[in-house]
């Protein structure tokens, strides 16, 4: 103020800014080019406090620390945040400016304030220009007066964002713009044990961290303990969610990363990969450029290998796998839950459930605490049936429309086969349930033995989904019946994303996956004569690929076996052929049928009906309860006819007809 009177500043001149005199110019030209309203005063740039906040108990201090402010940008935010905390400055900016309407500060001001020559006024001007820390950060933003049209560069106005003003006010609350995309990690659970040490080391440096792996064996949680053993907050970032922002790129970038400035966080980025498709590389670009330039640790989460598009200068890039926990892990960490919940059940039996279920440390400790909760439901102490539920409970996948849950309710007595398809289904769940005595304790794991792979071919209604449903209930597995008609897609790459997305959602939970009608996807590789033709090929590659690598089983079901691909039913561990049912089976499958219960009447000779009419398991199940259903509305017994009228409707189901 005192600068602005000694230069003969006088807003109280009726006519100044409508007026200008001959003395006004002359004064004007007496001082040299470029120096400012205040020439020739006491200016102090080269005297700024090199401390201008106290740094234990003033935001802007730990924030200037954090991305090594100089004092003049720390002046620069000081003048732009005072009318938003002061309203009288509105009137003192207003007065320095000469004129009532501006009453935030102007970049002119601002070098006015803080520069005494012309040198010292663009050493200002510099420190607000778009690359600079206060606006790259998204600390101050540049606006015109749109109440003065085509208003000369230096009079746009500074601004400090809401955001920013919140927090100096000592506001922890993410800017509403990305409150769904960003939040604070401030619990987690105990993480996995990994070799983290050379990590550790490296976080006073500021690294960044690329973990790949299944994010649900401790990617957040090995992150979180990280930066707790260093003080440090952590945000999370959640890019898939980033992905569906309707902001700019620009912008949203700008705005998750200066959240991680303003909580003084070390930034972890959470489902990268969705980023990854081409549709989103814009997107990527720009939070990568922010990234890199970020002055403390961030961690980067994806299920896939991932490496920068240029080496970082300046920056290590360090690295972590996140795998699979081996079967001695799993199983010492399930006997231990075991224990801690008080469950009854033996170590045997412990094991066995180790095998089946690659849960990571964190999952398998959920899965216990399910059990626990589910025996205390009932008022008893937890048992190993407790234990399958509480993992079954953690194995669900999250597929959306590719697929569906099939919860199994048969046993091996409602599964009529001959002798042959039969001990194949219990070769097939004894090599689940003993795969970890084969593949770790014998060493036959070194060798690349994988997960189980079979092929259920046969008419349609001949046992396949019922026998996978036996199978998932003898091995006390998540069954999901996967949706082809989802998967398989014209367009080209989609499929390969399908299955992609399946087969990583699957890994962990070790699910049966349940291909119904797999001819549509897995059928024979054509003779290529165009694109289309090279990426279909290239669809059962993938998916060969895929079923070997996985560690748990596969279960493709086919009408016609005939139209698998020969290389395809080589590489498969089962086929499991599923005859039309002859007349002794049917016969039994029509007994198994009807229930003890039922009124059956004395006119009904099963061993005939068998004889008589040629029908799959899966008909005769419809044609028996259908012809119950004729029974109860005639108020009577079962008879043969309602049998033969349900039998009729049965075959035109299918196209055929026949005399009642």
């Amino acid at each position: 103020m005192a600068r602005a009177d000694s230069s003969e500043h006088d807003p109280t001149d009726a006519l100044r800014g409508l007026v200008v005199t001959p003395d006004e110019v002359a004064r004007y030209l007496e001082h040299p080019g470029m120096s400012g309203l205040w020439a020739g005063t006491d200016a102090h740039f080269d005297e700024l406090a090199p401390n201008v906040f106290d740094k234990t108990n003033s935001a802007i201090a730990r924030l200037s620390e954090t991305l090594g402010l100089p004092p003049v940008d720390q002046y620069l935010l000081l003048i732009a945040l005072a009318p938003e905390l002061d309203r009288r400055y509105e009137r003192i900016y207003a007065y320095l400016q000469d004129d009532v309407s501006l009453r935030r500060p102007s970049i002119n001001l601002a070098m006015n304030l803080l520069g005494r020559n012309p040198h010292e006024r663009f050493l200002v001007w510099a420190r607000l220009l778009a690359e600079s820390p206060l606006r790259y950060w998204g600390l101050i933003e540049l606006n015109a007066d749109p109440t003065r049209a085509n208003a000369a560069s230096l009079m746009h106005l500074m601004r400090v964002e809401p955001r920013v003003v919140s927090y100096v006010m000592g506001g922890t609350l993410v800017d509403e713009r990305v409150r769904r995309i960003v939040h604070v990690v401030d619990d987690a659970a105990p993480p996995p044990d990994l070799q983290v040490g050379p990590i550790a080391d490296a976080l006073p440096e500021g690294p960044m961290v690329y973990f790949s792996g299944l994010r649900e064996l401790g990617q957040v949680e090995t992150a979180f303990a990280l930066c707790q053993s260093v003080s440090l907050p952590l945000l999370s970032i959640d890019a898939a969610l980033a992905a569906q922002s309707d902001l700019s790129e620009d912008v949203l970038t700008r705005v998750i990363v200066r959240e991680g400035l303003l909580h003084g966080a070390a930034l972890f980025v959470d489902h990268w990969d969705a980023l990854l498709e081409l549709e989103f590389r814009p997107l990527l670009t720009a939070l990568w450029d922010r990234l890199s330039t970020y002055p403390l640790p961030v961690f980067i989460g994806g299920e896939r290998e991932w490496e920068p598009p240029e080496p970082l200068e300046n920056r290590r890039m360090l690295r972590l796998a996140f795998e699979l926990p081996e079967f001695p892990y799993r199983e010492a960490l399930w006997l231990n839950v075991a224990q801690q919940i008080g469950a009854r059940a033996d170590r045997d039996d412990v094991s066995v459930l180790a095998g089946k279920f690659r849960f990571g440390a964190a999952r398998i400790r959920r899965a216990a605490q399910t059990a626990a909760d589910i025996a205390a439901s009932r008022g008893a102490a937890p048992d190993i049936n407790d234990l399958y539920a509480g993992a079954q409970a953690h194995a669900t996948l999250s597929l959306g429309h590719l697929a569906s849950r099939i919860t199994p309710r048969t046993d091996w007595n409602d599964l009529i086969l001959p002798p042959d398809p039969l001990e194949q289904l219990r070769e097939l769940c004894d090599r689940m349930r003993f795969g970890y005595v084969v593949r770790d304790q014998w060493g036959f794991g070194s060798r690349s033995v994988r997960g189980i792979s079979a092929l259920f071919a046969g008419e349609s209604g001949t046992g396949k989904t019922l026998a996978a449903e036996v199978v998932a209930k003898e091995l006390g597995l998540v069954l999901y019946k996967i949706d082809l008609s989802a998967v398989v897609s014209k367009y080209i790459g989609e499929t390969e994303k399908n299955l992609n997305l399946i087969f990583n959602e699957a890994q962990s939970g070790n699910a049966i996956l349940f291909f119904d009608e797999a001819d549509a996807l897995f059928g024979k590789r054509s003779e290529v004569k165009d694109a289309r033709d090279r990426y279909a090929n290239i669809e059962v590659a993938y998916l060969l690929q895929r079923v070997e690598a996985y560690d748990g089983v596969v279960i493709l079901a086919t009408n016609f076996r005939q139209n698998i691909d020969d290389a395809f039913t080589r590489r498969l561990d089962f086929l499991v052929d599923f005859p039309f049912p002859t007349p002794e089976y049917r016969q039994r499958i029509w007994a198994a049928h009807f229930p003890s219960s039922a009124p059956i009447g004395g006119d009904v000779s099963l061993p005939e009906i068998a004889e008589e009419y040629r029908l799959a398991g899966g008909s005769i199940r419809n044609a028996a309860l259908a012809a119950a259903y004729l029974a109860a509305a005639d108020g009577q017994v079962i008879t043969a006819q309602h049998i033969r009228n349900a039998v009729r409707r049965e075959n035109q189901k299918m196209g055929r007809l026949l005399d009642a």
